[in-house]
């Protein structure tokens, strides 16, 4: 039987055939690597966010054991984390860390400035410890909940 349709292509035909080949697998190519290079960014933030929480987990227990005698040098470890919670956490999320940091600096700074506990200072450090009691389970759930892979 013979062919109806006769194709004629000339060499340029046949280089822009192979152009347009090219073109949509390079194409391919680009997304996937995209879609990679997001996968690998989610990873490197997922990384930063965890760092804050295990700082964060680290002065929630200090200050469960301690309460009104944390000392100075374990909660001034988390400074830098909690800045830097405003670079990888909503805002909302960031000032409540923050807030949560500064009630705890307090309640051991007070400490520090009495060197123990005394009813004048158990009365200064009681709204920096509730401001604390109320944060944790709130940042710590919300850290959680973001830390979850979607």
């Amino acid at each position: 039987m013979p062919c109806i349709f006769e194709i004629k292509l000339g060499t340029s035909d046949v280089i822009a055939l192979l152009a347009l080949l090219v073109a949509g697998l390079s194409a391919l190519y680009a997304r996937r690597s995209w879609r990679e290079s997001r996968k690998s960014n989610e990873i490197s933030l997922l990384a930063h966010k965890k760092e804050i929480y295990d700082a964060f987990f680290e002065l929630k227990m200090h200050m469960n054991q301690k309460v009104e005698f944390a000392e100075m040098g374990e909660v001034s470890k988390f400074y830098y984390p909690s800045r830097n919670a405003k670079i990888y956490f909503p805002s909302d999320l960031a000032e409540d860390i923050e807030k949560y940091f500064e009630a705890c600096f307090w309640v051991a700074d007070i400490h520090r400035k009495y060197g123990g506990t005394s009813t004048e200072s158990s009365n200064e450090c009681k709204r920096h410890i509730d401001t604390e009691i109320e944060l944790a389970p709130k940042i710590e759930k919300r850290i959680i909940n973001l830390l979850k892979i979607k």
